[in-house]
């Protein structure tokens, strides 16, 4: 059976916008603009918030059956994100506008995509598309990451290397419009396996405080996560001085490796768990920000902090291919509500996460985003082995 569809490639701009281009684009640039690290953490407040939006999203496409129209919507507000980017100067308003711009791409094609795949694919088939589409993910991220690391090195400006992802997401822009993804077919059916019973109450509790404790586990590492992913590259390079160049070589390595190991670590999910796989990146964003914490004030070579970098890129692909499936197992909502509230998690700990980093770079320093990155993972892994043992109860 054939997989990959030519409208995947609209997943490829989440990695050329979300990722390349926060990180190694707007990040540098509002500080470099405008020197002003809380206005960068407002703007990543904005991204990140825009998620509790999701339901509604959702509910709007359902509703009204727009599901191809607003993924259109969503690679156009993409496109409008970099083009605001290249005519902001130092008018904060507009900084605020490109975030919006991106929160609404990202988390519309985050809702719609998986969904198309879903939809268009038999059930046996549905792990096998989920790879592939979040594949084109990351191979956006080589693409961007790679071109935006040699033009730098040439001597582009920020705003002809904007130009160059801007023709990137065109890429996906057209493939959509070539290419559609098929008409969702709606159902008006209700599952009644999944209404509670009876039987349900004795651990409804037990497993209603695990819930929230996994939630609260996901809200706090978003805040070290977010911060070295999104704003990683600009940290090290203000606290260990490595060049923005050098970084999005290693995004683009980093997003090969993940590319790779995407399915042996679905296998290994699927013999050992996805507990197993969700512990394991927790530990790798713990290695990661301890080491920053431990390297701040000495001499490291350059490529010790890239390396930490893409350590943290494998443990993002590894928790997000791992958490619906624990939150399906432990939630006591219906399926779709369950994804919401993961959804709403996530969305809430990238915007607080990254509205305290703001404000911390703006009184403190970077440094203390790298401290702060360090005590938010240790918290994060103590309320995950509190989740742990409500679990077993």
């Amino acid at each position: 059976m054939k997989i990959f569809r030519p409208w995947y490639l609209a997943q490829m701009s989440i990695g050329v916008v979300q990722w390349v281009g926060i990180a190694l684009m707007l990040t540098p640039l509002i500080i470099e603009r405008t020197g002003s690290g809380a206005l960068m953490g407002v703007v990543m407040s904005v991204i990140g918030l825009f998620g509790i939006c999701a339901p509604l999203i959702g509910w709007i496409c359902d509703r009204y059956a727009i599901h191809r129209q607003m993924q259109k919507v969503a690679l156009f507000a993409h496109l409008l994100s970099l083009a605001l980017l290249y005519f902001a100067t130092n008018q904060a308003y507009l900084y605020v506008l490109v975030g919006l711009s991106i929160g609404i791409g990202t988390v519309t094609q985050l809702v719609l995509n998986p969904t198309f795949v879903l939809n268009a694919l038999p059930k046996e088939a549905h792990s096998r598309g989920l790879s592939r589409l979040f594949q084109l993910q990351f191979f956006g991220i080589v693409v961007a990451g790679l071109l935006v690391g040699i033009v730098s090195l040439l001597g582009w400006s920020s705003e002809q290397q904007l130009i160059l992802l801007m023709g990137l997401v065109m890429v996906s822009l057209l493939a959509v419009f070539v290419s559609p993804p098929p008409k969702i077919e709606m159902t008006t059916e209700t599952d009644n396996s999944e209404l509670p019973s009876a039987n349900d109450t004795p651990t409804s509790t037990p497993r209603t405080l695990a819930f929230v404790l996994f939630l609260t586990t996901v809200f706090i590492s978003m805040f070290t996560s977010s911060n070295l992913m999104e704003t990683g590259p600009l940290i090290i390079k203000e606290v260990f001085n490595v060049d923005l160049g050098h970084s999005a070589f290693g995004l683009s390595a980093s997003a090969v490796l993940t590319m790779v190991l995407l399915e042996p670590a679905g296998r290994f999910a699927e013999k050992y768990g996805a507990y197993a796989v969700w512990i394991a990146a927790l530990l790798c964003y713990a290695i990661t920000a301890l080491s920053l914490w431990l390297a701040v004030g000495s001499t490291i070579p350059s490529f010790i902090p890239i390396l930490l970098i893409m350590l943290m890129m494998q443990a993002i692909s590894w928790f997000d291919m791992a958490i619906p499936s624990i939150a399906d197992s432990l939630s006591p909502s219906s399926p779709a509500l369950t994804q919401g509230l993961l959804l709403f998690s996530m969305a809430g700990g990238f915007g607080v996460g990254t509205f305290i980093a703001g404000q911390l770079i703006e009184n403190e320093g970077f440094v203390a985003v790298v401290n702060y990155c360090a005590g938010s993972i240790a918290v994060a892994i103590a309320i995950a082995i509190t989740t742990l043992i409500s679990k077993a109860k």
